[in-house]
């Protein structure tokens, strides 16, 4: 090899260090290239917690490698169609912002069980449950420092500090509202259905329907989450219901 190939192969070399390592750099201190606006921007975080853990984690469709609890590195700022889901849960699905060297956090999801309804034994209740379900005021229920209401058509949550946030608004009258005990939703009741609805309102709220039948009234979950019972009257006779959630 002569001299001359030697030095060309030298600043060959030196010339690819000085174009690729701004670009290592720039990797390795969190900067992508964005193609949507042409441009270089530092990434962002997205963590996701959902109960139970290992469901499968979906961004804009594409299927994630990762499963729940899980933090998803290296996203171009953006907004993200996040979906969770597990097989025989309920799939839930939200658009979130990712921001620029911020982490945006999913952690108060809850995948409920997708099952069918079943007959329900008294027998099984604690006396807490018990009192639930033939409460006075179903209307009002108040956990710790906050007291979740309904004045049939809205359905808000009132602090100890007097603030109130309204977390739906149902064309059918609330008959009964709950506090969902493992995690950030609220159970309300009207005569034909239950649902569950979640606290977090970005981008709307996760509303989903747990149990349905006629002349509903009264419900009762255990303080685990795991197990909600409900009346129902069919033919002048009322039934007591279970649905498994967890």
């Amino acid at each position: 090899m002569t001299l001359r190939t030697r030095i060309a192969i030298l600043v060959a070399c030196f010339t690819l260090f000085l174009a690729t390592a701004p670009v290592v750099v720039l990797y390795t201190a969190g900067y992508r290239y964005n193609a949507k606006k042409q441009a270089i921007e530092k990434v962002g975080i997205l963590f996701i917690r959902s109960r139970p853990e290992g469901a499968t984690i979906w961004l804009n469709e594409e299927k994630r490698r990762e499963r729940s609890p899980s933090r998803l590195r290296n996203l171009l700022p953006g907004t993200y169609t996040v979906t969770v889901g597990r097989e025989g849960y309920v799939a839930w699905s939200k658009r979130l912002p990712v921001e620029s060297e911020r982490t945006t956090f999913a952690e108060g999801i809850v995948l409920f069980l997708d099952r069918a309804s079943e007959p329900g034994d008294l027998s099984t209740l604690s006396d807490e449950e018990r009192a639930q379900l033939s409460r006075t005021d179903p209307r009002r229920s108040t956990h710790q420092d906050e007291t979740v209401a309904t004045d049939g058509f809205e359905l808000w949550v009132e602090r100890a500090d007097g603030s109130r946030e309204v977390i739906t608004r149902v064309g059918e009258e609330i008959v009964a509202v709950l506090p969902y005990p493992a995690g950030p939703y609220l159970l309300y009741q009207t005569a034909r259905e239950v649902h569950a609805v979640e606290r977090d309102g970005r981008d709307g709220r996760n509303d989903t329907v747990l149990a349905s039948g006629t002349g509903m009234r009264g419900m009762t979950v255990d303080a685990r989450g795991s197990v909600l019972h409900f009346k129902t009257e069919k033919d002048g006779v009322t039934v007591l219901n279970k649905r498994q959630l967890q």
